[in-house]
């Protein structure tokens, strides 16, 4: 599989997405809630621990202390998903379940990496399957005319997908595993 980022210098491409992604959070901070700031902050600030976990030999602090700072987030994540539930924000509810799946998923990887290669036809699915659902969130956004929300749900799955997930090479150890 031909991967049309390969010529890009990916370090620069990850601090654009970064740059791209705090800009977005500024912009929830003036145009929209608290609510909506407080929840891409702290998707912000779990992207870019899971970028230094992933690929820095020397973290800046403990392991510890950085599983217990990705913990707070999550939690400060689930308080934001319960007030989605209280205001019967469904689109934010349905794609904020999506989220959580890809990082359950994530820390699996990280944490259980042989049940993830015991079991990698699935999680291969739920991957594909999960991006799949972020990209008909997105879609739903646009088509609703909430270009905020349909262009930060874009971003974010570029983020991911790009960034953390790496998937390109993700979709490609798979092929080339059948």
């Amino acid at each position: 599989m031909h991967n049309p980022f390969a010529a890009l210098q990916y370090p620069k491409f990850k601090l654009a997405i970064l740059v791209l992604l705090m800009l977005n959070t500024v912009i929830y901070a003036f145009v929209d809630t608290l609510t909506s700031t407080v929840d891409a902050l702290a998707w912000l600030i779990l992207l870019v621990m899971y970028e230094l976990e992933t690929n820095s030999n020397n973290l800046p602090i403990a392991e510890t202390i950085m599983q217990a700072i990705r913990y707070g987030l999550i939690a400060l994540i689930a308080l934001v998903f319960v007030s989605y539930l209280q205001d019967s924000e469904w689109l934010d509810v349905v794609n904020s379940l999506l989220w959580f799946g890809l990082i359950a998923m994530l820390e699996l990887e990280v944490h259980k990496p042989g049940l993830v290669m015991r079991h990698g036809q699935f999680f291969w699915l739920l991957t594909v399957a999960t991006f799949i659902g972020l990209v008909v969130m997105a879609v739903i956004w646009l088509w609703q005319g909430a270009w905020l929300d349909g262009y930060d749900a874009a971003l974010w799955i570029v983020a991911f997908g790009l960034i953390e997930v790496d998937i390109f090479n993700f979709l490609k150890r798979k092929t080339l595993n059948n």
